[in-house]
């Protein structure tokens, strides 16, 4: 076993901000409704790409959530980390700095992104091109990077432990919840605001997905059923932006306040394909290597898992480089253990999106309620002899331990095992 600690750690918030939902509630309304939100892009004109589908967030207003001051200082990537950083405290009901809280400077902030604050970047750019520099706005240098978004919510939260943030593509939330969780055990702080945040939709982010053929082309008349994870008809994944972090909490710090925990946080495993930056290994040998680390963090064994929560891009190789890393990490267990990719609900939102998919698995510990695969019609027969148990529709049921998948471009793998809490 690799776990170095006896330390638990709880998750106690989620705050998601989701093409389905904002907050908790909504995000979980929209979880069930089970109804795919993409659609043809209205965000920029998509028409000279092949693929013009996407999962835009069309609600989210930043002066709901920041004064008019703030919203015009943070880019959408600032914005969306601060509200889900929010969002997330409210719901553990959390407040840094007050009586019974974990000290400000014992709290950490991980947050994962692909892309960091590109989009801006690309829109100052234009603007530098039509009217020249004194027009680009000068919080740009601020902006940009990927650290931007949790150093701003450190500053709106006086939060002074270590503030981490994470480039590891597809892989980047998940990584961070990792690296926080590592953090708390080891006792370099108490508790940490932990997950992803991307806003990819912008002309020359999107395009250069599109330029490799990593998108779906094939359905823009169709957008709803575009993303189709381990469908036999799938073409490629549908960028999505959005959000989510989480709170997490050692035990004890958790308990001292009475705070409801949704799920423990088990087990956390990463590794490396070192194969080629686009293709995954064929056989999944890395990525059901990082599950096999994740199983042994978290002291449990295979057949202790109750359902698997995959990265499922809907990508003709990944899908099925997936389904042969769960067969290597669950051994017999992966021809029984139910298995639903989410995506359809939220685009594929690169490095948030395992942040996404962790809050999904909170939940469905504490509900007892699994989210299926949406638009999944015909699996392909490869794919389904190795993974039988895929889930087309949402399942009730008792999820104790949950192994949740993320994958990113260079051969990123992250592996995350979320589970019930033993009292």
């Amino acid at each position: 076993m690799r776990r170095s600690s006896s330390r638990r750690i709880w998750i106690t918030g989620i705050g998601p901000i989701t093409a389905i939902g904002t907050g908790r509630d909504a995000f979980r309304a929209g979880l069930r409704a089970g109804c795919s939100p993409i659609k043809r892009i209205d965000r920029f004109d998509a028409s000279a790409f092949r693929s013009q589908v996407a999962a835009q967030i069309d609600d989210f207003d930043p002066l709901a959530w920041m004064p008019p001051r703030t919203a015009r200082q943070l880019d959408r990537f600032s914005q969306f980390g601060l509200v889900a950083g929010q969002l997330a405290l409210d719901d553990a009901g959390l407040r840094p700095g007050e009586a019974g809280a974990p000290s400000q400077d014992r709290i950490g902030i991980y947050l994962g992104s692909a892309l960091g604050g590109i989009a801006y970047a690309e829109s100052q750019h234009e603007r530098y091109l039509e009217r020249g520099i004194k027009s680009v706005a000068p919080n740009l240098a601020l902006a940009v990077f990927g650290g931007a978004a949790p150093a701003n919510l450190g500053i709106a939260l006086d939060v002074r432990g270590p503030i981490l943030s994470t480039a590891n593509s597809c892989a980047s939330g998940a990584v961070a919840l990792g690296e926080a969780l590592n953090a708390i055990r080891a006792g370099e702080i108490d508790a940490a605001i932990a997950g992803g945040a991307e806003v990819p939709l912008s002309p020359l982010a999107f395009g250069a997905f599109d330029i490799i053929r990593a998108l779906s082309d094939r359905h823009n008349d169709d957008a709803a059923h575009a993303c189709r994870p381990f469908d036999a008809d799938r073409d490629g994944f549908v960028m999505g932006e959005g959000a989510t972090l989480l709170v997490l909490e050692a035990e004890e710090v958790a308990r001292a306040r009475a705070a409801e925990p949704y799920a423990e946080l088990m087990g956390y495993g990463a590794t490396s394909d070192a194969y080629h930056m686009v293709q995954p290994r064929a056989d999944g040998r890395e990525a059901g290597r990082a599950g096999s680390i994740a199983l042994d963090d978290a002291g449990i064994a295979a057949d202790e898992i109750d359902w698997v929560s995959a990265h499922a891009s809907s990508t003709p190789l990944g899908d099925i480089a997936e389904a042969r890393a769960l067969a290597l990490a669950l051994g017999d267990r992966a021809s029984t253990v139910p298995v639903s990719g989410t995506k359809a609900l939220y685009g594929h939102a690169l490095g948030a999106s395992g942040a996404i998919e962790a809050g999904i698995c909170a939940l469905a510990v504490r509900d007892g309620w699994a989210p299926g695969t949406v638009n999944l019609t015909e699996p392909e027969p490869d794919l389904a002899a190795v993974l039988p148990g895929l889930l087309r529709d949402g399942r009730a049921g008792t999820y104790r331990r949950i192994l949740s998948t993320s994958f990113g471009f260079g051969g990123l793998n992250a592996a995350l095992v979320i589970g019930a809490i033993d009292r």
